[in-house]
């Protein structure tokens, strides 16, 4: 059997923290569970404490590619999971991609959501994200902004987790370019939805220009 570490980014996440640790930790095929604290002003960590997991903290907001990247800098399992933090009841569905890994089947396993249940943007941001991936990566991949994938150990090592907004489409372009072999696996996983407000277009807005950023340096490489 293969040793299973999850990787969870957190920051402000105290109201749901703990049911998502609880929920993943369901499946009874996770060994370790690492939350990464990452400057967040409520009682995430402690909460998160609570449940029994391992917990790093970073006195201020990094970002999630750096918290990714500090909980690998921890993590000892052969099969490597991030999940976000806002998941909760549904992260027992981390099982979905984490068996597939395990089983031999594909190297990186993307969870695939199903539709939104509130509206949000128009669909450019996927639209781009999907287009600079098959165009640069070589292979159509729907979910390519999902946070929620596992991974063989060896990739990780051997690829760049990108930055900002355009991490997972940097990320998923430089794994395809490797070589590794990616599949997307259903799940019934939810999290909290930006809407058709002032602030979900501003984050739109912030996912776009830095997936337009991720996909000049790729081009260019």
């Amino acid at each position: 059997m293969k040793y299973v570490s999850i990787i969870i980014p957190a920051y402000n996440e105290s109201d749901v923290i703990e049911k998502t640790i609880q929920n993943a930790k369901s499946t009874e095929l996770v060994d370790e569970i690492i939350v990464v604290d990452d400057g967040s002003n409520d009682d995430t960590g402690a909460y998160a404490k609570r449940c029994g997991v391992i917990v790093l903290q970073n006195k201020v907001n990094q970002g999630k590619s750096k918290a990714l990247m500090k909980g690998l800098g921890e993590a000892t399992g052969d099969i490597i999971v991030f999940l976000d933090a806002d998941v909760g009841s549904s992260a027992e569905q981390v099982a979905k991609i984490i068996k597939p890994v395990m089983q031999g089947e594909c190297d990186v396993a993307i969870a695939r959501f199903g539709a939104a249940k509130r509206k949000g943007g128009f669909g450019i941001v996927k639209w781009l994200s999907r287009w600079g991936v098959k165009r640069l990566g070589g292979k159509y991949i729907q979910s390519v902004l999902s946070g929620q994938r596992a991974f063989k150990r060896e990739v990780l090592k051997d690829i760049k987790l990108g930055s900002g907004y355009g991490a997972e489409v940097a990320m998923t372009i430089d794994i395809l370019r490797k070589g590794y072999h990616i599949e997307e696996y259903d799940v019934n996983m939810t999290h909290k939805e930006t809407g058709r407000d002032l602030a979900g277009f501003l984050h739109r807005a912030r996912q776009f220009k830095d997936i337009v950023k991720m996909l000049v340096v790729a081009y260019k490489q």
